[in-house]
């Protein structure tokens, strides 16, 4: 069944997700080693990209499996308080989502399955948390 867009789903679906959601990273923002393994980041090494824009990715500086618990903290209370965007084709979790910490850092997330609510994030600056805030409000008319 097709999603009608924008969609928020019921409180008590929020609350599911959110419990359910995690985040686990991506080598590909990541740079030695971290609790997923060794860092691949595109254009590591000199290497060039079939994908120009990969050279452009953000590296994560989460590295710890505190760092991994933290993070998914985020995840959550970005759904938890709205903080997410659903799109065309997302099966049960939002694509996007987007948090601000207490120490006014931004991150973005990317929902990398969206079946179990696995999230990859990169630190963002103001005006990214501000566009992703627009976007939302743009797409509920």
């Amino acid at each position: 069944m097709k999603r009608p867009h924008p969609y928020t789903p019921p409180p008590a679906d929020v609350q599911e997700l959110a419990k359910a959601a995690q985040y686990v990273g991506s080598p590909e923002h990541k740079r030695g080693n971290w609790w997923g393994g060794q860092g691949r980041p595109p254009g590591a090494g000199g290497a060039l990209t079939s994908r120009p824009k990969k050279q452009l990715t953000t590296i994560c500086p989460l590295h710890t499996e505190a760092a991994r618990v933290e993070a998914t903290a985020w995840v959550r209370h970005a759904i938890l308080t709205g903080r997410f965007r659903f799109v065309a084709g997302d099966k049960r979790f939002p694509k996007h989502i987007w948090h601000v910490d207490a120490d006014g850092q931004g991150w973005l997330g990317r929902c990398v399955n969206s079946v179990q609510g696995q999230y990859k994030g990169w630190p963002a600056r103001p005006e990214e948390i501000a566009a992703a805030e627009r976007r939302k409000k743009e797409a509920s008319g």
